[in-house]
């Protein structure tokens, strides 16, 4: 059996330990990826962290998990029943953090092809892509319609890019952090509001010309900026939940989603892994549209990963995460 690492994690106290274990046999019917790089989803993380297992979706009361899902590497080994796979592929799978993964191949199975002139650093942000893009599928954009996004970590900066690729305008970036506002320009923004010192609502009605965001996208942290989302609106106009804010948010019913007659969408994707007559954009056709996307150069993420590190180093990491949203946005661990 070989030997291999992987990140344990633990919500009582928060804590992040790199551990040895043992590979299980391969099976017939799955591949073995020796991974390059794993890469941080910081919100869903960070949640196990502070909440505990349940906010991740997994049971109550797991002491430690290795959690994460965004993983790229080259397939070492494949089982005997194995078909469309073959040992040297580069793939972006849905696995872990560890320094090697056993997946299984079914039909639902996160497996995805990496193009060339997409690096491994950047390749396993496309199943956040996948995330970005179900919301601005949602959202239904038109070419000139405007578009605010709240919260400029890797989703909302995601969805900005889809948003610009999809021909809306204008396209304006909330956050409390100037260097996030100084990526989302390069990521597209044609306008930056500093929700810290500007007035939100104020500035967008100003931009939009006292129409307000005919599309809001919610990509924060933070349930409670729902009600603003909805003030920075246009009448009958929609608001997006990309992110996955824990706790509650109040709004008012009357004042903005009754007289205005908005529509609010929450995004999660579930039961979408396979395609159907309503609804053809599947997680995988999502994936693969943001790696064909990144080959292109169209959606851009290399301004974006600011910690490419050792997976050594990872304890650190998240003592950083867990402390605010300054100092970092894309991380990746390298597992060399």
């Amino acid at each position: 059996m070989q030997s291999a690492q992987r990140l344990m994690f633990s919500s009582t106290p928060p804590k992040v330990e790199v551990e040895a274990f043992t590979i299980p046999e391969l099976q017939a019917q799955e591949i073995l990826v020796r991974n390059t790089h794993t890469q941080v989803s910081a919100g869903s993380e960070s949640n196990f962290l502070r909440f505990g297992p349940e906010s991740y979706g997994l049971p109550p009361g797991v002491p430690r998990a290795n959690i994460g899902y965004m993983a790229v590497g080259r397939i070492i080994a494949v089982g005997r029943e194995v078909q469309g796979y073959a040992v040297g592929d580069r793939v972006s799978t849905g696995s872990a953090h560890a320094s090697h993964s056993i997946v299984a191949v079914t039909p639902t199975a996160t497996i995805d092809p990496v193009p060339e002139g997409v690096s491994d650093a950047a390749a396993g942000f496309c199943s956040l892509g996948d995330v970005a893009l179900h919301g601005v599928r949602r959202a239904a954009l038109q070419v000139d319609q405007s578009v605010a996004v709240f919260g400029l970590g890797i989703v909302g900066q995601l969805v900005l890019q889809l948003a610009r690729i999809s021909g809306a305008y204008p396209l304006i970036a909330i956050d409390l952090i100037d260097e996030r506002l100084d990526l989302a320009k390069k990521s597209g923004a044609t306008h930056v509001i500093n929700a810290g010192r500007e007035d939100v609502v104020q500035r967008i009605k100003e931009i939009t010309q006292g129409v307000g965001a005919e599309a809001v996208f919610h990509c924060a942290q933070a349930a409670n900026i729902l009600q603003t989302a909805m003030e920075c609106a246009a009448d009958r106009g929609t608001v997006v939940l990309t992110g996955s804010p824990p706790g509650t948010a109040t709004i008012r019913l009357k004042e903005e989603l009754l007289r205005k007659e908005l529509i609010v969408t929450g995004t999660y994707e579930r039961g979408l892994n396979q395609a159907h007559a309503y609804w053809r954009w599947t997680r995988e056709r999502n994936r693969r549209a943001c790696l064909r996307l990144m080959a292109s150069g169209q959606l851009r993420l290399d301004h974006l990963l600011t910690q490419i590190v050792p997976a050594a180093q990872a304890p650190g990491i998240y003592d950083m995460i867990l402390k605010g949203s300054a100092g970092w946005l894309g991380i990746v661990f390298k597992w060399d």
